[in-house]
């Protein structure tokens, strides 16, 4: 999942990651289980590969979704 901060006139770009078999979990269901097989495991992501490990959420079921928190920090010029 793809982010973007902004801050006055700075803003950054980053992406979270999600646990493989969370994923899996989630595209057995529909609607995704009809658009076919997944094609990309993290182990196959460049980013991933380049310590996204480090903005892996943790996911927790809630209702009808999964809910997760990340904390990022902004310093202000």
């Amino acid at each position: 999942m793809h982010f973007k901060v902004r801050s006055g006139n700075a803003e950054f770009t980053s992406q979270l990651f999600f646990d493989d078999a969370l994923i899996d979990q989630i595209h057995a269901t529909a609607p995704y289980s009809q658009k076919g097989q997944r094609t990309l495991r993290n182990a196959g992501d460049g980013i991933y590969k380049q310590g996204g490990d480090v903005l892996l959420l943790n996911m927790t079921k809630s209702g009808d979704g999964y809910a997760g928190t990340f904390d990022i920090g902004v310093k202000s010029a």
